[in-house]
């Protein structure tokens, strides 16, 4: 629970001013009935507005969230307590100021009766459906006079933030290259699964009737099944290039559309991560965008991810290739090099063919128009592919065999198809 103080205090009060005026001339050319009637008005409202400003600024306010981290789209619970010290019962509106939350609730203002010394509680519910931070530290109350002659409006804050995680889709399958054991070596891992050691259970899931654990199951009156440890375990360095490339030409073209592959190329590094920890796989992330952001192997996926939520791209930041290049050293035999990008050209090669010498497979994936969702039907493509992009494919295509594998995602294809194409390399 997090106490808000008054952050700042405004007001609206020319036509109390107004009025005010009015009186003073009136009783200055004339004192009648009417003119005493105005100048008392003017003080009783007067009186008023300095009354309820100070109260406004004494009112708590405290704020509760139910989490700091969710997922776009995922709600958000936020409960506000007021208590006033207002003698009267004191009718306010009351509005959270929160930018960018999509949920109609969070930004509509409510009229609220605060009695005084006893606690009113209000809830909201705050959905984003963009990843980053959101700022939720601070709500407003204003009091209007009802006779409308002034308004106030106190503005409450206490720093505090929400983390937007990027959605999340599943892979069925991505090509990873396992690490080999050594002939005649005693290894830390063995191939396959191993039957022998038990990691753990989880809810049945369709599996096959060998795993299931009966006596759990019968304990907890529901299915469990085994899990095994991993015995062939992958390690993968994931690249994702969020920059445009300096070799882009219609800068202006690219550029929008660099804003939208962001997104989609954050949802799939994302999701290729949750389902490589799944899976007992270890995966590095390196991010390219405004700030070369890298994040080692950590036991819990969401670590990771919370890198991508804040991570951004830009026009002119730092180049693939050149990152790739520094980092060329750190490869070792067992690594899968996996690249995200929107734009390469053949330029790259060399750099690749130098990071294969390091490491057991390398995996591009080029989405200059993003990819499809794969809950929708495939419809017709209109790509035009860059001539350069071309150039690359042509080039690469004779590397295959080396284990350099360029794949220039479609727009109306899935990923998962085009991991199935790989998968088809031998």
């Amino acid at each position: 629970m997090a106490k808000l103080s008054v952050k700042s205090i405004r007001s609206d009060k020319k036509p109390l001013l107004f009025l005010t005026m009015l009186g003073i001339i009136w009783i200055g050319f004339q004192i009648n009935i009417f003119s005493l009637i105005i100048a008392v008005l003017s003080a009783v409202l007067w009186l008023e507005y300095f009354i309820t400003g100070y109260f406004l600024r004494k009112t708590n306010i405290d704020r509760t969230l139910n989490r700091n981290r969710a997922f776009t789209d995922q709600p958000i619970k936020l409960r506000y307590t007021l208590k006033s010290f207002f003698p009267g019962i004191l009718e306010i509106e009351f509005v959270t100021l929160i930018e960018k939350a999509t949920s109609v609730s969070a930004m509509k203002a409510q009229r609220l009766l605060l009695k005084p010394g006893q606690p009113l509680s209000i809830s909201t519910e705050l959905v984003f459906s963009r990843r980053g931070k959101k700022d939720v530290s601070s709500c407003s109350i204003a009091y209007k006079d009802p006779l409308g002659f002034f308004k106030r409006w106190v503005v409450y804050s206490n720093p505090e933030e929400v983390l937007i995680l990027p959605k999340l889709m599943e892979f069925e399958s991505f090509p990873l290259m396992l690490r080999e054991l050594l002939p005649g070596s005693k290894s830390d891992f063995q191939l396959l699964e191993d039957p022998t050691h038990i990691k753990g259970i989880r809810k049945y899931s369709f599996d096959p009737m060998n795993r299931i654990h009966w006596k759990i199951s019968a304990k907890m009156k529901e299915l469990y099944t085994k899990e095994f440890n991993f015995t062939a375990i992958s390690k993968t360095i994931l690249y994702l290039d969020l920059n445009l490339s300096e070799e882009v030409f219609a800068r202006a073209v690219w550029s929008q559309m660099r804003k939208n592959y962001e997104e989609q190329a954050i949802l799939a590094a994302s999701s290729l991560i949750r389902w490589s920890h799944e899976r007992g796989n270890r995966i590095d992330l390196v991010v390219v965008g405004k700030e070369v952001l890298k994040a080692e192997y950590a036991k819990d996926w969401v670590e990771t991810v919370e890198l991508l939520a804040i991570a951004e791209g830009t026009d002119t930041g730092e180049e693939l290739s050149s990152v790739l290049l520094e980092d060329t050293e750190k490869l070792t035999p067992e690594t899968t090099l996996v690249i995200f990008s929107l734009y390469l050209t053949d330029s790259i090669l060399p750099v690749l063919l130098k990071a294969r010498s390091k490491c057991a497979r390398v995996l591009v994936l080029i989405m200059p128009y993003g990819y499809r969702d794969p809950r929708y039907k495939p419809g017709r493509s209109f790509e035009l592919l860059p001539v350069d992009m071309k150039r690359l494919k042509e080039k690469a295509a004779l590397l295959e065999k080396e284990q350099i594998l360029v794949r220039i995602v479609r727009d109306n294809q899935s990923l998962q198809e085009v991991v199935r194409e790989i998968e088809e390399v031998k």
